[in-house]
């Protein structure tokens, strides 16, 4: 009998879109696929400017169409200050039905993710800027500026100079747990589920 031939099974590649409020998170996850093997992750929106609540929970779920799963990362600082909590739960309660939608926050910001790289702590803070002000006593990150010039300096950009501690944040952004709006005013990092997801997956495709 004529030997059968094998069947090429091709692999289908899973991708995944990243939706943040701000261009540090641009900036940092630009970054992290620079040094991670991350070739399916597309970070929006690429010139970022300031978008309402609408706008950003619309992308999400305009994206959910065409990836395998979309994560959408907040900072809530301005949004607890403009007094926006009531429409975020809104648009939040409508848009977590779709299953391959994640939600997530920093409370208050990007910079509350860089301090749990090098401190432990559940303290809440209300304006990113008294985050900012903790960076003095920080080696790595006493001159922080907000640029892009800063997040991307040649040899020493700033996921280089946190990855060595990154295992720390993660461990000290998952004792802070989820959020609730039972209680906005927590500390949160829940970048941090994006990192771990987004770390499995470079690794998995190093070893392929």
């Amino acid at each position: 009998m004529p030997r059968q031939k094998r069947r090429k099974i091709r692999e289908i590649k899973s991708s995944y879109s990243v939706i943040v409020d701000g261009k540090t998170e641009v900036w940092y996850f630009q970054l992290m696929k620079t040094h991670e093997t991350l070739p399916r992750v597309n970070i929006e929106p690429e010139l970022p400017k300031k978008k309402k609540l609408a706008e950003l929970f619309g992308l999400a779920k305009e994206n959910a169409g065409y990836y395998d799963r979309v994560f959408l990362l907040l900072d809530l600082d301005a949004i607890i200050h403009d007094a926006q909590i009531d429409e975020l739960r809104k648009y939040f309660d409508e848009t977590k039905k779709n299953e391959k939608i994640t939600i997530l926050f920093n409370n208050p910001c990007l910079e509350f993710w860089f301090l749990l790289h090098f401190k432990e702590t559940a303290k809440y803070f209300s304006h990113c800027s008294e985050v900012i002000s903790e960076f003095k006593n920080l080696k790595r990150l006493k001159n922080y500026s907000k640029t892009e010039r800063y997040f991307k300096q040649k040899h020493s950009d700033i996921y280089v100079k946190l990855k060595p501690f990154q295992s720390t944040a993660c461990a000290n952004a998952n004792k802070l747990g989820k959020f609730s709006f039972q209680n906005v005013q927590s500390a949160k990092a829940e970048i941090v589920k994006i990192i771990d997801f987004f770390l499995s997956e470079s690794h998995s495709n190093s070893s392929k």
